[in-house]
């Protein structure tokens, strides 16, 4: 699924492009605690990110990564050995870690990744 944007600089079309999104799923452990829709964030970081859609079985572990997020902004892989693995089910193993955003006052959970190569990203493109 892609969607068509313009980037802008002062009112003037750069370029045009496609974000297309990939939906992957995410796990603490082998447990599958949810999937995301994600897409590059930043290219030359090999980093990706996008909204966080928990399963039922990410609920027992909601709280813990809540106050995670409330004592250090992210919930990572120092916390939980979370995985994420692409719609294959292969396992992206990013080398900059995997993180968890989810606050008590926002509906929205948010996900992100950062260290993937080059390959990995083509899938995401």
């Amino acid at each position: 699924m892609g969607i068509f944007v313009k980037n802008l600089k002062k009112g003037r079309i750069l370029k045009n492009c496609y974000i297309t999104k990939m939906k992957c799923f995410i796990y603490i452990d082998a447990v599958k605690i949810g999937d995301a829709d994600l897409s590059v964030i930043d290219e030359s970081m090999g980093v990706i990110g996008g909204r966080f859609i928990p399963s039922g079985a990410y609920h027992k572990f909601q709280s813990l990564v809540q106050n995670q997020c409330e004592q250090k902004g992210i919930s990572n892989l120092s916390d939980f050995n979370y995985r994420i693995a692409n719609a294959n089910h292969i396992d992206l193993n990013p080398e900059g870690g995997i993180g968890i955003t989810d606050l008590r006052d926002f509906d929205e959970i948010y996900l992100e990744c950062a260290g993937l190569n080059g390959d990995q990203l083509m899938d995401f493109k």
